[in-house]
């Protein structure tokens, strides 16, 4: 004979009937059944949280438990008379009322003039308010009173996905429990388990697929498995949820992941049309990919949290390979990107188009003018560099060859040597490339001309201050008095008789006057990223331990590549000035150039007339004239 029993869906029929078995809500059911325990319950309750947790579940069980003919008890029967007339709706002590529908003010004096009536089937009258926000101003208003002055036996419980759209008034009056989204890994248990029972096939990378589309609501989660097993006829596998909610992130996000991280614009473009061709919809999609990029950079920052991807331990090894093809500001960019997606899609009539814009611009940094673009190029050649060649075989070390000859151009022109032939300039190899010799020692042949370099290096200073990087150099090799030195192995004569004056003597300006020879020797070292942002730095001071560099509020964003890369900028003022000192990076307007020494004893006139005889080539003038 057959059942003539209809059909009851799988959310219906596995509805928590009891306090063990709300999931993934501990703090909500410990609070009820230790309030029932002690006799502290309160009369009115709001239950907030996302849809499909548990609220409307939970409030038929704390039903039960005031109700229940062995209660008041935190742990109800679930087979008396009270508790089944609770679970099938039957309880003329427990009113459901939807608030979307029964919202209005004549609905709350209605339930205001029947609060004080006496219960006629159980212990306690309870009042269900579902969708409480959807009640009306005057609505509230109207229960305002009973809410405040409650009769005796009359429990209300309001239950919302909005809780900020109640009035304070009301939520003042209520203990407020808020319901959580239930874990992915939490919901695909349950699921596995609910198969079994009703004789389904379900693989856990198709339970985990489901979990994940839900976002954590349980009741969503057991429809979509209710239908996935009408599609699948009992044999629920990937591939079955993947035909009914679309490409998944395992597959979609991933290969733009990829896509993205190599440069890939047509794979990009290939995706979207892809995603088109399905009739995805592209700003749900948008906040997919927004999500996996998230995750990417939770991995990167927060390796081992695998708790706060919602994720198996698969997928959560697949998310860090990925993520080591990029960068944290790398990934910051690319999210950052999505973001201003998502708030274009909501006006534009092509999301298409935004989207793609979007990603284009994460996948080409050159279609993009922001400064965090520049960075995410410098760390692409920076990675690539390490991949081919690395240290100074790659792209950036080829480039580092530019400057010095840039140098050694201008010292030839300031002496009127003229240009001069490879061969002629290879006994004097730049000062970066080399460590200082005995010639630079003091006592030797060149410390005549170390001395007048010294002499000279704050009126360089001043000059490289106001002139770009390249033109700096030349300049300060130009007016740097070459003294006997000029015959010497270095092409910039402030720079390298300095570089030899041992530790004792380094001092900040002999560091801002040498700041140009640091940014050469890290490009000749194979650095690519660095250099770039300690051209707009400006040593400020220097005690022996900490070097403290200034950066001007209008480019703050070097400080954060200069702190990460903080190990390879002590290690060239060591190769340089054998120092390793702390660095420390601040934000404001540079001072207007090297302090200048302070004079133990004020100079008496004939020495002022002197030095500055001695500064400017001139011959003071006699008394009388000649």
């Amino acid at each position: 004979m057959a059942d003539d029993k209809p059909y009851q869906s799988l959310y219906r029929k596995y509805r928590p009937q009891g306090p063990s078995e709300v999931l993934g809500q501990d703090h909500v059911i410990r609070a009820l059944s230790g309030a029932v325990r002690e006799g502290r319950l309160a009369h009115a309750f709001l239950l907030c949280g996302p849809r499909g947790t548990g609220k409307t579940s939970t409030a038929r069980i704390l039903a039960k438990m005031v109700n229940c003919e062995s209660g008041p008890t935190p742990e109800p029967c679930g087979s008396c008379d009270q508790c089944v007339a609770v679970r099938d709706g039957q309880h003329l002590d427990v009113v459901e009322i939807d608030a979307a529908s029964h919202g209005g003010v004549d609905d709350a004096r209605d339930l205001r003039e029947k609060a004080p009536t006496a219960p006629v089937q159980g212990r306690e009258k309870v009042y269900i308010i579902d969708e409480a926000q959807r009640l009306s101003r005057e609505a509230f208003d109207a229960l305002l009173k009973v809410f405040e002055e409650p009769p005796v036996g009359v429990r209300f419980v309001l239950a919302t996905t909005e809780p900020h759209k109640m009035p304070a008034t009301i939520v003042g009056r209520c203990q407020r429990f808020d319901f959580r989204r239930v874990p992915v890994e939490a919901v695909a248990e349950h699921l596995e388990r609910i198969a079994k029972d009703e004789g389904m096939s379900l693989t856990a990378e198709a339970a985990h697929a489901i979990a994940r589309q839900t976002e954590g609501s349980v009741r969503d989660a057991l429809s979509l498995l209710d239908q996935a097993s009408v599609l699948g006829a009992g044999e629920i596998g990937e591939d079955v949820v993947t035909s009914l909610i679309g490409s998944g992130r395992s597959d979609v996000q991933y290969a733009l992941g990829d896509a993205v991280a190599v440069g890939d614009a047509k794979g990009v473009f290939e995706l979207v049309s892809r995603l088109v061709q399905e009739g995805q919809d592209l700003r749900f999609v948008t906040n997919e990919v927004l999500a996996h990029f998230r995750n990417l950079l939770l991995v990167k920052t927060a390796p081992g949290q695998h708790d706060l991807l919602d994720v198996t331990d698969q997928e959560a090894e697949r998310l860090a390979a990925q993520a080591t093809k990029y960068s944290t500001p790398e990934l910051g960019r690319v999210i950052a990107l999505l973001i201003a997606a998502q708030t274009d899609m909501r006006w534009t009539t092509s999301p298409r188009l935004s989207l793609e814009l979007a990603l284009i611009r994460a996948t080409i940094p050159e279609t993009d003018t922001a400064p965090e673009a520049l960075v995410s190029r410098l760390e692409r050649l920076e990675r690539v560099a390490g991949i081919t060649g690395g240290g100074g075989s790659g792209a950036p070390a080829a480039g580092s060859d530019s400057p010095p000859p840039s140098r050694e151009a201008a010292a030839q022109a300031s002496k009127g040597g003229g240009s001069r032939s490879p061969s002629a300039d290879t006994p004097a190899p730049p000062a970066p490339a080399t460590p200082p010799t005995d010639a630079a020692a003091p006592g030797g042949p060149a410390s005549a001309g170390a001395e007048d370099a010294a002499d000279s290096a704050p009126q360089a200073v001043e000059t490289r201050r106001t002139r770009s990087a390249k033109g700096a150099e030349a300049s300060g090799a130009a007016e740097a008095a070459p003294g006997p030195a000029e015959a010497g192995t270095a092409p910039e004569p402030t720079a390298v008789p300095v570089l030899g004056a041992g530790t004792s003597a380094v001092d900040v300006t002999m560091l801002r006057s040498n700041w140009p020879t640091v940014i050469s020797h890290l490009r000749s070292s194979g650095k690519a990223v660095l250099p770039s942002f300690l051209e707009i730095a400006t040593p400020a001071s220097f005690d022996g331990t900490t070097l403290e560099l200034v950066f001007p509020p209008e480019r703050p964003y070097g400080v954060q590549k200069v702190i990460e890369r903080e190990a390879e900028l002590r290690q060239a003022l060591q190769d340089l000035f054998g120092i390793t000192p702390a660095i420390t990076c601040v934000i404001r307007e540079p001072v207007a150039g090297p302090a200048e020494p302070v004079e133990d004893e004020p100079l008496s006139e004939d020495e002022a007339l002197a030095r500055l005889a001695s500064e400017l080539g001139a011959t003071p003038a006699s008394e009388d004239g000649s």
